[in-house]
Formats: C-alpha cells, structure tokens, sequence
C-alpha cells in the first residue's frame, strides 16, 4: 500500500509540475496566425548605436539585456501591416519568451507567451491579462499592479511581462519609428 501511495504521488506531482520548458507556440506559427492577410513577412535586426542605447536605457530605466533585436515586418502592396518582436524576460527564475504585435504606427496589437518555463505563474497566458497592452505605445505606463493588473499567483511573472513588453514599445519608437527603418530584404 506504501509503495503504490508513493507511485500514486510521485506520478501526481510529475503530472502537476510543467516541463523544464513548456512551448506553447512558435513564433513562426504566431506570424502567420497575427499577419495571414499579409502578402509578405521580412524582418529588421537592429543594434542600437551607443547614443540610442542610452536613450533607451534612460526610457526604461534598465540596461538593454541583448546587443541587437529581431522586428519582423508585414506588408501588402508596398504598405506596412505590422510588426512583431519576441523577446525573453526573466520572471521569477527562468526566461519567458514572448512575442508583441503592433500595427505600423506602434500600437500594440496583441502580446503573446511563447514559451513558459516556470512551475507557477503562467496565468500571463490568459487573454484578460493580455488583452490589457492592446493599443498601448511606448508612451503609455505599463507599471504592474497599477497600469496592468496583476494575476494573483503570477505576480512575478506579470511584472515580467509588463518590463518585457514595455521594452518592445519603447524598442518600436526609438528604432524603428525613429529611424523610419524600412523593410529590409530578408523575406520569412
């Protein structure tokens, strides 16, 4: 009776606790899903220069965790449809990877969690969390628990997504609106 109560609970446990790694989409599904009416899909890397970085860093009031970031781009008849950018944010120990959408003026349009590696917390997944970044730009507040509600038990990784995402809007101003970076030639 020991050994099957023991079986009965180490099998209870594996079954209650996520993989290492739980991929929830991939953002070559998420692209085609958010841009299916587009006629094409390329993508912008850029790398802030030292003056860019700066003004980021000061916006954000953080360091810029990679050198160079990803900006897919939609467009139809030589008009841009919207961007997309993924990214990771740490949440309480292991990253949660992320996509933001947004239109071609920088609103955003829709947040979406790829991947979550965490036992707890990924109520961030739900729509009624997400759905509070819709046509939010990097002018607007992100702060968690009083411009974005929090998830209860998915607090860390709410604040998470709120710096994640607020990184996305303000990296879409400064480096793609501000520049008036045009689609480059690398067709997804």
């Amino acid at each position: 009776m020991k050994t099957v109560f023991s079986c009965a609970l180490i099998i209870g446990l594996a079954l209650a606790m996520p993989a290492n790694a739980v991929e929830f989409t991939t953002p070559q599904a998420l692209l085609s899903q958010r841009f299916r009416n587009s006629e094409r899909v390329t993508f912008i890397k850029v790398r802030p220069d030292a003056a860019q970085r700066g003004t980021l860093q000061a916006r954000l009031g953080r360091a810029l965790p990679k050198p160079e970031y990803t900006f897919f781009v939609a467009t139809s008849r030589g008009q841009t449809d919207g961007y997309a950018l993924f990214d990771d944010e740490l949440g309480q120990h292991e990253p949660i990877s992320f996509g933001t959408f947004f239109d071609a003026q920088g609103q955003i349009t829709a947040v979406e969690v790829v991947a979550y590696r965490e036992p707890f917390g990924d109520g961030i997944r739900a729509e009624r969390f997400r759905k509070q970044f819709l046509g939010r730009t990097a002018r607007s507040q992100f702060r968690s628990g009083t411009d974005i509600d929090t998830i209860s038990g998915a607090t860390i990784s709410s604040r998470s997504m709120c710096v994640g995402v607020e990184r996305a809007a303000v990296l879409f101003e400064i480096l793609i609106k501000g520049n008036g970076a045009a689609p480059s030639a690398h067709a997804q």
